[in-house]
């Protein structure tokens, strides 16, 4: 099995790449040449991904996301071989002060949520956590309650071992106690 995965270096993405460490792992970072806030990076993406079955779309920058599930679901959208993962956030719903990076989130989820119910045959996973201690949220107090990458990871795992032909559409995950 080949697994794509975007920012496949720090926080969710290499979690995730920690867990397929015996399938091929296509990683696309800033660290290896794939920086998604540069123009291009997201067209090379989509195409070095064509031949994986599983695409893991985490690394964000604005609207990046957004373009590389257009791309990549245009290419796999007949083919139940192949699995999108989306990584969205709990900050779709409106929630905190991070309202620009919600408002992306939103679009994201939108766009995929159409395509879940298009006629289409991949399979498409969305997954919606709160914090995750990660980098991005360095800056959010220790008194936050918050899962680790290795966990979400373990989850988006379990979605995706599910046998082809079982969709599990979304899912949402947070921390209310530890």
């Amino acid at each position: 099995m080949r697994i794509a995965i975007t920012g496949h270096t720090k926080g969710i993405g290499k979690a995730i790449a920690d867990l397929y460490y015996t399938d091929e792992v296509v990683g696309f970072s800033r660290s290896n040449g794939y920086d998604i806030t540069q123009p291009g990076n997201a067209v090379r993406i989509i195409a070095e991904s064509a031949e994986c079955d599983i695409f893991v779309n985490n690394a964000y920058h604005d609207f990046v996301q957004c373009d590389l599930l257009d791309g990549i679901f245009a290419l796999w959208k007949d083919d139940p071989s192949k699995t999108i993962v989306n990584i969205i956030s709990r900050a779709r719903y409106g929630l905190g002060k991070a309202k620009f990076y919600g408002q992306t989130k939103m679009e994201l989820y939108s766009k995929a949520k159409t395509m879940m119910f298009s006629d289409k045959r991949c399979r498409i996973i969305n997954i919606n956590p709160g914090y995750v201690k990660t980098d991005m949220v360095a800056h959010v107090p220790d008194t936050v309650k918050m899962l680790s990458p290795e966990q979400l990871a373990k989850m988006i795992k379990w979605c995706l071992d599910q046998p082809q032909g079982v969709e599990v559409g979304e899912l949402s995950v947070w921390c209310t106690t530890i």
